[in-house]
């Protein structure tokens, strides 16, 4: 949830012809950037949906929540399994 508000908060901050150069990953735009909190998010509440079901971490991980982001960001600094993993253990 941080990183979405801290995504969010820089949107709003940023025009349409901003170049972002990120610390890891591929120079960008405020395209990039808005599509990369979008993830987040999507993927956030795919896992907060499972977990509510009272899906185990290992049961969430198997169900692919990432998956329809994994073409884009799923080959990057972590992988969709370790990444699920991290969002699980982060929601309440």
């Amino acid at each position: 949830d941080g990183m979405i508000k801290a995504d969010d908060a820089i949107l709003a901050q940023l025009d349409d012809n901003v170049v972002i150069a990120p610390g890891h990953g591929p120079v960008g735009n405020k395209k990039d950037l808005q599509a990369f909190r979008d993830m987040l998010a999507g993927v956030r509440d795919n896992v907060a949906a499972l977990k509510k079901q009272g899906k185990s971490r290992d049961e969430v991980v198997a169900a692919k929540p990432t998956a329809k982001y994994d073409a884009v960001y799923g080959h990057f600094v972590i992988d969709p399994d370790f990444f699920t993993r991290i969002v699980y253990d982060g929601l309440k």
